[in-house]
C-alpha cells in the first residue's frame, strides 16, 4: 500500500508538471506558493513520506538500533528512492536560489530542473526496484505506476518542445526523446517482469497524459501534446528476444520517425520538427541506443573487466564538463520578472512572419525610453522597431517584429526608465493569433554568468549523473535477483 501511495504521489507531481509549464507560458513566473507549484511538490513530499514510512517499517523489521539502521541503508532500493525524493524537494529552493544569483536561465534545461528531473527519476526507479518482488496489496497497480513515472521523468526533458515554447533549436528535440526512451527502456528491462507489464506502463503514461491535456483544457491554459510512447513500447516489446543492445539501437533510431507523424497531427499545440532533420534525429537517436547500451553494460567499451561504473563516468563527465562550462541563453520561455513598475493593456497580433505590438499604460510617458519590439523562440531573438507617445487614453507603445517563423513566439515591448534601467512585458503569440491582457512592465532581470555560476552548475549536473547511473546500476542489480 505504501507504494501505491507514492506512486500516487509521484502522478501528481507529472500532471503539476505540466500545469507549472503551461502556468509560467501564460502568466509567465510568479510566486513560490502557485498552484501548480502546491501540486508538484505537494505529490513529491507523499511520495517521499511514504518512502519515510517504509524505511522505519524497514527498521523496525530489521530489529530498530544501529544494526537496525545500518540493514535499512544497505538497501538499494530503500536508498535510492530516498535520495530522488530528497534531491527533487531540495531543487525548488536551489532553483529559487539559482534565479535569486543567476537571473533568468534555460528553463527545463538549466541544471537546478535537471536535478528535479534526476531526482523524479531516481524516486520512481527506487520505489518500482522495492515493488519488483512485492505482492502485498496494491503492488501491482503500484508497479505500473512507477513504471509510468519513469516514462514520465524521462520525457520531461523535451517538455517545453511538447508545448510548443522550445527554448533551443528543433534539431534537438527528437534525439533527446530518442535518448530518453531508451534509457527508460533499459530500466524498464530490468524491473518489469513481464512484457505485458512494460505494454501497461506506457498506456497508463499515455492516459496520464491525456488527463493533463484534458485538465489544462478545462483550466483554459496552453496545451500540450500526447506524445507516441506506446506505438514505440510495442516495437520494443515485439523484439524482446533479441538482445537489449539491439532493441536500443532500434528503439533510438525508430523513436524520431514514430514522434514525427504524430508531432504534425498534433501542430497545433506542439513544436513541430522540419522534415529535412529528420535524417540526422534518426542517426543521432540510434547512437543515443548505443550510448544506453555501453552505460547499461550491455555493449563494452574497454574489454570484458571494465567496471560499468567507470565507463559511465568516463561517457558522461564529457556532458558535464560541455553542459556546465557555457551554457547557452534562453530566454523565450522563462521572462524571469523583476519588480513592476506599471501595469497597462497590452496587444499583440501575429500576422503571417510578423507580429504588432501595442500598449498602452496610464499616465504619461514621462521618463520612459522606447527600445525594441523583440520576438524570441528557440534560443532566437529578433528585433523591430518601438515607439512611444501621449495620448489621450496613457502612454501609448506600438512596433512591430519581422521575420517570425511559425509556431508560438513570446513577443516583448522592451523600454528603458529614467535611470537607463531595462523594462519588459510581453505575451505569447501564436500563428495568426491576437492576444490581449492586462501585463505588467517591470524590470527585466539579467542573467549573470561567472566562475560561481559554473561552480555551482558542475556539482549540480554531477548530483543529476550520480542519480542517473545510480538508477542504472540498481536496475541492473535487481534484474540480476531472481
Amino acid at each position: 500500500m505504501l507504494g501505491l501511495i507514492a506512486a500516487i504521489g509521484a502522478a501528481a507531481a507529472l500532471l503539476a508538471t505540466y500545469w507549472d509549464d503551461s502556468w509560467h507560458t501564460d502568466k509567465g513566473r510568479d510566486e513560490f506558493a502557485i498552484p501548480p507549484h502546491l501540486l508538484l511538490y505537494g505529490g513529491v513530499l507523499l511520495a517521499s513520506l511514504a518512502v519515510a514510512a517504509w524505511g522505519v517499517r524497514s527498521w523496525r523489521s530489521a530489529g530498530w538500533g544501529m544494526d537496525g539502521l545500518r540493514a535499512v541503508l544497505s538497501r538499494p532500493a530503500l536508498l535510492l528512492a530516498g535520495l530522488g525524493g530528497g534531491a527533487t524537494l531540495a531543487s525548488g529552493p536551489i532553483d529559487a536560489a539559482w534565479h535569486e544569483a543567476y537571473g533568468r536561465d534555460a528553463v527545463l534545461w538549466s541544471p537546478p530542473h535537471l536535478a528535479a528531473v534526476a531526482g523524479t527519476l531516481a524516486l520512481s526507479v527506487g520505489l518500482l526496484a522495492g515493488l519488483r518482488q512485492t505482492t502485498g496489496r496494491g503492488a501491482g497497480a503500484a508497479r505500473i505506476l512507477a513504471a509510468a513515472g519513469v516514462l514520465g521523468a524521462l520525457q520531461v526533458p523535451v517538455l517545453e518542445y511538447d508545448s510548443d515554447v522550445p527554448q533551443f533549436s528543433t534539431f534537438w528535440f527528437l534525439p533527446v526523446v530518442a535518448l530518453g526512451m531508451c534509457v527508460a527502456a533499459a530500466l524498464l528491462d530490468d524491473l518489469l517482469p513481464r512484457r505485458s507489464h512494460l505494454l501497461a506502463a506506457g498506456a497508463v503514461y499515455t492516459a496520464l497524459r491525456a488527463v493533463a491535456v484534458g485538465f489544462l483544457a478545462l483550466l483554459g491554459f496552453s496545451l500540450t501534446a500526447v506524445p507516441p510512447v506506446l506505438p514505440l513500447l510495442l516495437v520494443v516489446a515485439a523484439l524482446h528476444a533479441r538482445p537489449l543492445a539491439l532493441r536500443l539501437l532500434v528503439a533510438g533510431a525508430l523513436a524520431p520517425l514514430v514522434w514525427w507523424p504524430f508531432l504534425e497531427l498534433q501542430s497545433a499545440v506542439t513544436t513541430v520538427v522540419p522534415v529535412a532533420q529528420l535524417p540526422g534525429a534518426v542517426v543521432l537517436g540510434g547512437l543515443a541506443g548505443l550510448l544506453v547500451a555501453v552505460v547499461h553494460g550491455d555493449l563494452r567499451l574497454s574489454g570484458p573487466r571494465a567496471p560499468l561504473a567507470a565507463r559511465a563516468m568516463a561517457v558522461v563527465a564529457v556532458v558535464i564538463v560541455v553542459l556546465a562550462g557555457s551554457p547557452p541563453t534562453a530566454w523565450a520561455h522563462d521572462p524571469g520578472q523583476g519588480q513592476e513598475v506599471r501595469e497597462g493593456e497590452l496587444r499583440v497580433q501575429r500576422e503571417g512572419g510578423s507580429a504588432r505590438v501595442a500598449m498602452l499604460l496610464p499616465g504619461r510617458c514621462d521618463g520612459l525610453v522606447a527600445e525594441s519590439t523583440v520576438a524570441r523562440r528557440a534560443g532566437r531573438t529578433l528585433r523591430g522597431d518601438l515607439s512611444l507617445r501621449d495620448t489621450s487614453g496613457g502612454c501609448r507603445l506600438t512596433g512591430t517584429v519581422r521575420g517570425l517563423g511559425s509556431g508560438r513566439w513570446f513577443v516583448y515591448a522592451e523600454a528603458r526608465d529614467g535611470e537607463g534601467r531595462p523594462l519588459e512585458a510581453w505575451l505569447p503569440a501564436s500563428d495568426d493569433e491576437r492576444a490581449a491582457e492586462k501585463r505588467p512592465l517591470y524590470l527585466a532581470a539579467t542573467a549573470e554568468g561567472g566562475a560561481g555560476r559554473t561552480i555551482a552548475g558542475t556539482v549540480l549536473l554531477s548530483v543529476v549523473t550520480l542519480l542517473l547511473v545510480a538508477s542504472l546500476r540498481l536496475a541492473k542489480r535487481s534484474a540480476a535477483v531472481t
